[in-house]
């Protein structure tokens, strides 16, 4: 990558980092889902508690790490549930560290948890956030860089769309679900270039295959979306690549990591004796039960997959979710314009795995834990419609009386005003409530480290430049027509 690249990678890498530190500065102290539970095993990862301890009192599912009293969770019930409820009530703390993410594979943890360590700062929680969200951030812009040197680097600002308010809520807090997003953002990027560069570029299948293998490590359970992720990719690829995909060389390499992975992931399993019931939550649905219910719930996943903050309980405002089907509408409207027959399968696999996947887990988990699946789950997947344009070869557009910049600038400027909206009420809510004052100056119940507003200015003048480098060419790099040889000539210019 030359010179020019690197400065904007940078430039774009500091813009989302800035974005992203703003949501964990404004979130509450554990006020994302199951974050206690996540950063007392980042704690006790880090200092040697692999697996905690037996927790008197507490299901088997829930175990107990030693640290610092300090760190222990306050009063969140008095808030959760009550998006009328500021935060500020949650002052009691008690000092027992329990978690259910205690027999959970070790690696995310890991990452988080030894930074912190090694800091000095192990008994607070911003540290733990800040690292995580510098690591899910690493990733976007990974994918990003690699998506600029693609045959279609005029499309790839479309990216920003997969960066949805819960997407970005997960990154500035602690949870493995945030990398396991960033992660598949990556992994996505990095097939596109696989199934759409002029030569099969197989040092990008290695490191996407590395990608796949690393996110296994932290969430065994992706695999499911992995598969899923393949099969949109292939469906989406051209005959000719399909055929060298799946060649012997490239299919071990594409296979290789994963499935090492999961053997890892598998011996984890049986190391830590993870216990898939959970006494807590279990239901009498019967499976066909079940999968209706989850049928029943698809809208209401949809809407969590674009953000139903806190612990489920913070709606975003109206124009929220508007501004952002739109853009998600112009999104698929640049595949469609463009695409052959296999782009339109290619959007129907998407959708199809999209609404299968919550009677998959759903089905599985009904039994031992009640229905578990939310619309964070969905956004790996989700995020693969932005990357579908990449797909296509851009040359014959449907309708081309519309523009194409301005169709992307179109979708930039929804996700910005979207995205700032849906953090000014995250705000709101944990400061006055969800339905109190709209300015959050003067006497308020709860903020965080820095004021409010000020917050506000920042998460929009952070998300500005965000659109603007992910907008602008990031010099004349090469493209790529595959490994050792260059990578062809990139766009210089939308």
């Amino acid at each position: 990558m030359r010179r020019p690249a690197v400065r904007n990678a940078a430039g774009y890498f500091v813009a989302l980092l800035v974005v992203v530190v703003t949501w964990a500065i404004g979130i509450p102290r554990f006020a994302s889902p199951d974050e206690p539970a996540h950063i007392y095993k980042a704690y006790g990862t880090a200092h040697g508690q692999l697996l905690g301890k037996a927790a008197p009192g507490f299901p088997n599912n829930l175990r107990e790490f030693d640290g610092p009293a300090v760190l222990g969770p306050p009063n969140l019930n008095c808030y959760n549930g009550l998006p009328d409820v500021p935060a500020s009530c949650a002052t009691e703390i008690s000092p027992r560290l329990i978690s259910s993410a205690a027999r959970y594979p070790p690696w995310y943890y890991g990452l988080v948890g030894l930074p912190v360590a090694v800091s000095g700062h192990a008994d607070r929680v911003l540290p733990y956030r800040l690292v995580s969200a510098a690591l899910c951030v690493a990733l976007v812009t990974l994918a990003m860089s690699l998506a600029k040197r693609s045959r279609r680097s005029e499309v790839v600002a479309l990216q920003l769309a997969a960066l949805t308010p819960m997407a970005l809520f997960l990154m500035g807090s602690v949870n493995p679900n945030a990398i396991e997003i960033a992660g598949f953002v990556a992994i996505w990027a990095g097939l596109s270039r696989v199934m759409t560069d002029d030569e099969f570029p197989m040092r990008l299948l290695i490191l996407a295959s590395c990608l796949s293998a690393a996110v296994v490590l932290m969430r065994p359970i992706a695999i499911v979306w992995m598969a899923g992720l393949v099969a949109v990719a292939i469906i989406a690829a051209s005959p000719r690549r399909r055929r060298e995909f799946i060649a012997r060389r490239s299919l071990a390499w594409a296979i290789g990591p994963t499935a090492l992975a999961l053997v890892c992931s598998w011996l984890w399993l049986l190391y830590a004796r993870i216990e898939l019931k959970d006494q807590r939550a279990t239901t009498t649905l019967t499976l066909s039960s079940a999968v209706r219910k989850s049928i029943d719930l698809w809208p209401t996943y949809f809407r969590q997959t674009i953000g139903v903050l806190g612990w489920l309980d913070t709606t975003l405002p109206f124009f929220v979710y508007v501004a952002w089907i739109v853009a998600l509408v112009l999104v698929a409207f640049v595949v469609l314009r463009s695409a052959a027959a296999r782009g339109v399968w290619a959007i129907a696999a998407l959708v199809i795995v999209w609404l299968a996947l919550p009677l998959l887990i759903n089905g599985f988990t009904n039994s031992r834990a009640g229905l578990t699946y939310e619309g964070r789950y969905s956004v790996p997947i989700f995020a693969g419609l932005v990357f579908l344009p990449m797909f296509n070869d851009g040359t014959k557009l449907r309708v081309p009386r519309i523009s194409q910049r301005e169709l992307v600038k179109a979708v930039l400027a929804l996700v910005v005003i979207a995205e700032v909206g849906a953090f000014w009420q995250m705000l709101r809510r944990f400061s006055v409530g969800a339905n109190g004052k709209i300015f959050l100056t003067g006497n308020i119940s709860w903020q965080p480290s820095i004021a409010p507003m000020s917050l506000v200015v920042i998460n929009a003048v952070a998300m500005l430049a965000l659109a603007w480098s992910a907008w602008s060419p990031w010099g004349k790099v090469e493209a790529a027509t595959g490994e050792g040889h260059g990578e062809g000539a990139q766009h210089g210019s939308h």
